[in-house]
């Protein structure tokens, strides 16, 4: 067997195996088996001052730090291979900040060199990646934010869960009345506008995640004002979005009618989107109130409030 047809076989059986990974995301891309670099540089400089005194002492001040651009590589392999290398290539050419989670790090950062290789008619394609990593400062209370940062993880899991959990019953349920989840009694809102591909639910599980991968256990969200930023932004969309949810499924409650089967199916669906949206606009509240005690923020009250 030709070594190119043995590296090729090699990284198409790899896609099997991607759980053994932990993921990386950088922007909207994320990485996942091979595609996860085997190897992620990062490090920097403490810059000093150093004063030499009569007799050969000197002092030394340190004047701050400088941390090195990271340093990533990995390889895409299968039929997407290209259209996913291409993706980082847009990234970096739009030259935007994009949010870069993985070995322990949660930054806001900019793609300053990016470079692959177009190997085996473009099943697999090795790439390089240098990032900027954003000015950082010592942290001053990292036990207690790195704690919070944690538990917000965990808050906005359990709130994806809920809601994904909530959405797969709706599903079984209209699946049992031909037409429910797109034909609708009695309602204001239909139950599709609501879970399909760009819904409300669906894009309050985007903000979640986006929530939840900001928020990594060890991270000291008070030194990295940036992601906290973006932290508080993915939880006060997801807060309107439970708010809507709540109170559309709301309405729709009293305005079903018991007309049979397929009243009885819209009330339960509305029922269960409803519940799961309480409960984890409860989750989010809390991790809102988390993050502003992390940053030191000033909170506006709850963000979602049952209705």
């Amino acid at each position: 067997m030709s070594l190119a047809l043995m590296n090729a076989e090699t990284a198409i059986g790899s896609i099997g195996r991607l759980w053994a990974s932990a993921p990386v995301t950088i922007g909207g891309l994320t990485l996942t088996g091979m595609e996860v670099p085997n190897l992620i540089r990062d490090g920097g400089t403490q810059q000093v001052a150093v004063h030499k005194l009569p007799g050969g002492n000197k002092i030394i001040d340190a004047v701050g730090n400088d941390p090195d651009r990271l340093e990533l590589s990995g390889t895409f392999t299968g039929p997407t291979a290209i259209e996913r290398a291409l993706q980082l290539k847009q990234m970096r050419i739009a030259g935007l900040p994009v949010q870069f989670t993985g070995a322990g790090l949660s930054l806001l950062v900019k793609i300053v060199q990016y470079s692959f290789d177009y190997q085996q008619k473009g099943i697999i394609i090795p790439y390089r990646l240098v990032l900027e990593q954003p000015p950082q400062v010592p942290a001053t209370s990292g036990t207690n934010s790195s704690a919070l940062s944690a538990l917000i993880g965990t808050d906005a899991a359990s709130a994806i869960s809920g809601i994904t959990g909530a959405v797969s019953d709706v599903a079984t349920i209209a699946g049992n009345i031909a037409g429910q989840l797109s034909t609708v009694v009695g309602q204001l809102t239909p139950i599709a506008d609501m879970v399909g591909a760009g819904g409300l639910f669906a894009g309050v599980e985007d903000n979640l995640s986006v929530a939840q991968g900001l928020s990594g256990a060890g991270v000291n969200l008070a030194s990295t004002p940036e992601s906290a930023a973006s932290l508080v932004s993915g939880l006060e969309a997801s807060g309107s979005g439970l708010t809507s949810a709540i109170s559309e499924t709301g309405a729709n409650l009293e305005g079903v009618s018991l007309n049979g089967a397929a009243g009885l199916s819209t009330l339960t669906q509305n029922a269960e989107l409803h519940s799961a949206s309480v409960t984890s606009g409860a989750l989010v509240n809390r991790s809102y109130a988390n993050t502003i005690t992390a940053t030191d923020g000033t909170q506006n009250g709850p963000l979602v409030t049952a209705q």
